[in-house]
């Protein structure tokens, strides 16, 4: 499926390293986020086809509340442009569906995409 350069889904992953304020002293990353970070750098023009956001562990998620209200912030997650439907989704905000989680974002890539899948 071709998509029109302003109208890229959005990829909310969290940033490549974090402390958690409960944990003090400790860096984290989140192997979820990783995982599409991976996709990211190996496929080629991956991540042109979409509009990439890191976001802070921290809560309010401020930038993901303002795509998909707060219900549901955790990540990652892929939000698809107005009009694309996936079920795959994981639920809907003012029309527009997101997807959950790192496998189900790879699976729903394949299908918006056209991404190759992971070897079984």
């Amino acid at each position: 499926m071709s998509l029109d350069a302003n109208d890229k889904p959005i990829l909310f992953l969290l940033d490549r390293e974090f402390e958690d304020g409960q944990i003090p002293g400790q860096r984290f990353f989140c192997r979820h986020s990783l995982l599409l970070e991976g996709a990211l750098s190996s496929i080629d023009g991956l991540d042109a086809q979409l509009d990439v956001r890191r976001i802070g562990f921290a809560r309010p998620r401020h930038e993901v509340i303002a795509e998909i209200g707060e219900k549901d912030q955790s990540l990652p997650k892929l939000v698809l442009p107005q009009g694309v439907h996936s079920d795959l989704a994981s639920g809907a905000h003012q029309d527009r569906q997101y997807i959950s989680g790192a496998e189900p974002i790879l699976a729903a890539l394949n299908g918006l995409l056209g991404i190759p899948v992971a070897h079984p």
